[in-house]
């Protein structure tokens, strides 16, 4: 077991003789400290967080390790204001929803040493890293260029109405698909719109339930009982993936979760400030988890971003420079954008969205993938 506070910030300066971990030099990331101890790493740890690994490395125990620095702070139990008001928060009107999140977010974003001591922010690769000391046998790495899986959430009619008309024209123009999340039980749901995306080729997926943020809190026949409810729907349309609304799971839902579906896209790689602080798994490759494969979302969300104030050009930056440090690492870069107008919907954002997919495409490093092809790739 690895608490929060056993990780520190470690930069990797030397690899000496270990080719396998050439991405990771001079890259910030988090390692637990009993496990530098342990395995005498720590003699190679200078006070300014330098490390200097030796020639010919290989530790078979670091995979272990790895495991438990990407469930350290996979479910966080911190329950945001949303799963703490009396009442269902969609209740407040999305302009006043939007004012509250942009107010924190603002506020919390010179605040990293407090929402991002683990995983760091943007970027945490710390339990890849422990999976490559382990050796390349213990380390899952794709072939080939770096697969790249778009993801929307769609939160509302007006969500699923412009991903049909301005998002998927995009991801089409790249020979993309995208996978989709629809919340069941919110609001009446378009099915000839949930027609065209899985007739176009993409892919359908179940966002929670009523996007309440509460199901990750029920006990396990109330909770079962909401997913229940999603399987007509989710045999209808193919769904075979999970995710939760503002990414708020817990153990239990998840191995629920399993009995319906292959996969799910709950955990962030760094999570940021939201919905807690410190959660995330430090992994951008997908891992087993509950009895399914979980495809961590490795790049920065659309309304974290948005909230705490960042333009849609830095945006496309961050994007772009995260995408590049996933790609060295080996791992699977997937984004996770919200299709109203309020987030990515705007001319603004979408021309960022744009920008991004044609940067991917056009470098010939990256290789668009939909999701649950991925997940079949991985065995799942």
């Amino acid at each position: 077991m690895i608490a929060l506070a056993d990780m520190i910030p470690v930069r990797p300066v030397r690899i000496g003789d270990n080719p396998g971990l050439a991405w990771a030099e001079g890259l910030t990331l988090s390692l637990p400290r009993p496990f530098l101890e342990a395995s005498g790493l720590a003699a190679g740890l200078d006070s300014q967080g330098n490390l200097r690994l030796p020639d010919g490395l290989a530790l078979p125990g670091a995979a272990a390790a790895a495991a438990a620095v990407r469930e350290c702070r996979a479910f966080p139990e911190e329950r945001p204001v949303s799963s703490r008001l009396p009442f269902s928060y969609h209740v407040l009107p999305a302009v006043v929803r939007q004012f509250v999140a942009k107010a924190m977010g603002r506020r919390l974003r010179g605040r990293q040493d407090h929402w991002a001591r683990f995983p760091l922010w943007p970027l945490d690769l710390g339990a890849d890293f422990l999976a490559d000391l382990a050796g390349p046998e213990a380390a899952a790495r794709p072939a080939g260029p770096t697969p790249v899986v778009l993801s929307h959430d769609l939160d509302s009619a007006e969500g699923l109405a412009n991903v049909v008309e301005l998002f998927l024209p995009l991801e089409e123009a790249h020979g993309a698909r995208s996978m989709n999340f629809v919340v069941p039980q919110a609001w009446p749901l378009d099915e000839g719109l949930l027609g065209e995306i899985a007739a176009r080729g993409h892919g359908l997926g179940i966002h929670g339930h009523d996007h309440g943020n509460t199901t990750w809190l029920l006990e396990g026949p109330a909770r079962r009982h909401r997913l229940e409810q999603s399987l007509d729907l989710a045999r209808r349309f193919g769904m075979a993936g999970y995710r939760a609304p503002s990414l708020l799971r817990s153990r239990g839902l998840l191995h629920d979760v399993a009995a319906c579906c292959r996969f799910d896209s709950s955990i962030p790689t760094s999570g940021g400030p939201f919905p807690v602080p410190n959660n995330g798994c430090a992994t951008a490759r997908p891992f087993a988890l509950e009895g399914l494969l979980e495809i961590p979302l490795s790049l920065p969300r659309d309304g974290s971003l948005l909230f705490m104030g960042y333009s849609p050009g830095d945006i496309l930056a961050l994007w772009k420079e995260t995408a590049a440090a996933i790609a060295r690492s080996g791992g699977v870069v997937v984004l996770l954008t919200h299709c109203e107008k309020r987030f990515s919907g705007n001319a603004p954002m979408l021309a960022a969205y744009a920008a991004f997919l044609e940067h991917l495409a056009g470098s010939g490093a990256y290789r668009f993938v939909r999701m649950d092809a991925l997940a079949a790739l991985n065995g799942s």
